[in-house]
C-alpha cells in the first residue's frame, strides 16, 4: 500500500467523499457547462485514480452475465473501451472547436456512464493478472 492510499484510507469516509465527489464535479463540468473545463483531466485521473482503489478494495462474488458477455470475445472489451472513450473526446474535440456537440444530449450521460463502466472492467481483469 502506498502513502496516499494509507493516507486516503486513514479517515473513515474519506475513499467515498473523494470518490463521489470527484464524480460530482466531472459531472458538472461535462454535462452542465460550469467554467471548470482547466481542471477536467487532472480531475479525470483523479476520479480514475480512486476508481481503481475502490475496485481494488472490493471483494466480488462473481462474474455478472454482461461481463461474460463482453468477454465472450477476444476483441470486444478493448473496442468498447477505446469506442467508447473515443467518442467521448471526439465530441468534447468538437465542443471545443466547433461549438457543437458530436453526441446528442440524451445520450451523453449513458455513455459516460457505459465508459466508466469498461474502465471499472479493466481494472478489474488487469487486478486479475
Amino acid at each position: 500500500m502506498d502513502k496516499l492510499e494509507k493516507l486516503i484510507y486513514s479517515v473513515k469516509y474519506l475513499p467515498q467523499i473523494l470518490y463521489f465527489g470527484s464524480a460530482a464535479l466531472l459531472i458538472l463540468v461535462i454535462f452542465l457547462d460550469i467554467n471548470l473545463i482547466e481542471i477536467i483531466i487532472p480531475l479525470s485521473l483523479f476520479f480514475i485514480y480512486m476508481t481503481y482503489l475502490a475496485i481494488k478494495n472490493y471483494k466480488s462474488g462473481g462474474v455478472d452475465p454482461v461481463e461474460k458477455f463482453i468477454y465472450s470475445n477476444k476483441y470486444l472489451p478493448p473496442l468498447l473501451y477505446f469506442g467508447s472513450a473515443g467518442i467521448i473526446f471526439y465530441d468534447i474535440y468538437c465542443n471545443i472547436f466547433n461549438g457543437a456537440s458530436f453526441i446528442p444530449d440524451h445520450l451523453q450521460l449513458p455513455l459516460f456512464f457505459f465508459f466508466l463502466y469498461m474502465t471499472h472492467l479493466a481494472i478489474k481483469n488487469y487486478k486479475k493478472k
